[in-house]
């Protein structure tokens, strides 16, 4: 039954359930707990050629959210998709520009003057504050706009030329309008204040990480005081399981931790009996041999799991010994993987083979987990040595972390109480 004293919203996210990417599975963790507080107006995109489909994801954003989809065409096809974004990026500064226009059309007709108390969006890509922008320029509503990711300066999707230009332009007309910001590190929060420098940045944002589910990983039926005791210890088995739970492409490569490897097997064979490395994600094929050599050469097993439906990522996260946080190399890393937050609402031990510096690399530390930059080869391996040589010692420790202040729960009681202080200061004008 609608309740008719709940605020309602108006929510604009290009990629949400049911497609299986990170910020898709953000999304819907934030509307399980959102949609208690406000009557959701979800906008977003239709079918998405690029992304599988995980149905669980829509049952966990829940069946109170009104959702908008949109139709935004693409080959099916990998290499005309290719091709696709090819032409698009050559003739338009904007991502999804057909999506974007279905959204303002959208907007523009169907939406009435009144009819919501507060817009929200998120973001990548960028497409989703730009309709947004389209809708805060039309109703005035209260505006929070998220970014998971930077946008316009993205150091691993970086633009140049007048195409930079044009993005830079657009970005800035987003943070210029939008009456609060949301970034998931410190580290984005600043890279913002400098490059929109006249904006008041810091004045406007707050920083919220990612969140994790306590009730997902042993079912939603469940508390999630129940979860904590249900995680640890790992089922037992006769291997011990390294797993790494994501993709390796580009610059993210297995290679820091084979390197890692091989240096303990120098020291301490032993170790490596009965060990086996599972990666549960896409594996670009260019690191398929140094994971082929790494099975043969250390003598351990290899699993290539592939992508899997996100609650049965969360179950291989539980039932592993030691979770692999793996990221490009970086002087200061400005993001935080969402999987990260579930690895440590997982309690299991993590080792972070990424940048010390920044948002990732502090969480870990502040957990005791080891941080590595992934050119720390010898690090790596005593890590590793570590790990392994005192493993009942360090799941204990997992099991002991307080980490409740990433729960979904409370993490978006505080988008909610911002959206609250956003809707307040936009009746005081």
């Amino acid at each position: 039954m609608v309740d008719p004293l709940m605020k309602k919203m108006l929510m604009i996210s290009y990629y949400a359930p049911p497609q299986l990417n990170a910020e898709s599975i953000l999304v819907a963790k934030t509307l399980k707990f959102l949609s208690r507080q406000y009557h959701v107006h979800l906008v977003t995109v239709g079918e998405e050629a690029e992304f599988k489909v995980d149905p669980f994801l829509v049952e966990e954003m829940g069946e109170g959210v009104q959702v908008t989809r949109l139709s935004n065409p693409k080959p099916t096809s990998r290499v005309l998709r290719k091709l696709y974004r090819e032409t698009v990026g050559r003739v338009s500064s904007i991502d999804n520009p057909i999506w974007l226009r279905a959204a303002e059309t959208m907007l523009n007709m169907m939406v009435k003057p009144g009819e919501f108390d507060v817009l929200y969006s998120r973001s990548q890509p960028g497409s989703s504050h730009l309709a947004a922008l389209f809708a805060k320029k039309k109703f005035n509503l209260p505006w929070i706009a998220q970014f998971s990711d930077p946008w316009a300066h993205n150091p691993y999707h970086p633009y140049s030329g007048r195409k930079k230009q044009a993005i830079e332009a657009r970005e800035r007309e987003v943070v210029e309008l939008a009456d609060k910001l949301v970034f998931p590190t410190q580290e984005m929060l600043e890279l913002y204040a400098q490059a929109h420098p006249g904006v008041d940045v810091a004045g406007k944002s707050i920083v919220l990480p990612h969140h994790y589910d306590p009730e997902l990983y042993i079912g939603s039926d469940e508390t999630a005081e129940l979860a904590k005791t249900q995680l640890s210890p790992a089922p037992a088995r006769n291997k011990v399981r390294l797993a790494y739970i994501g993709d390796f492409y580009g610059l993210r490569s297995p290679e820091p931790l084979v390197k890692g490897l091989r240096v303990l097997k120098e020291r301490r064979p032993e170790l490596l009996q009965g060990l086996e490395l599972q990666v549960v994600g896409n594996v670009e094929r260019t690191f398929h041999p140094l994971l082929e050599e790494a099975e043969r050469t250390l003598g351990m097993t290899v699993q290539r799991v592939g992508q899997v439906p996100y609650r049965k990522s969360l179950e291989l996260m539980a039932e592993t010994d030691i979770l692999l946080l793996v990221d490009a190399p970086s002087d200061v890393n400005l993001f935080l993987s969402s999987k990260l937050i579930d690895y440590l609402g997982a309690r299991r031990p993590v080792l972070g083979i990424t940048s010390t510096k920044g948002t990732a690399g502090r969480l870990l530390q502040e957990s005791g987990w080891h941080v590595h930059h992934p050119d720390d080869v010898d690090g790596i391996a005593d890590a590793l040595e570590l790990y392994l040589g005192r493993l009942d010692e360090q799941q204990a420790r997992a099991k002991a972390n307080p980490v409740e202040r990433f729960s979904s729960e409370h993490v978006v009681g505080e988008l909610v109480a911002l959206c609250e202080q956003a809707i307040e200061e936009s009746g005081n004008r």
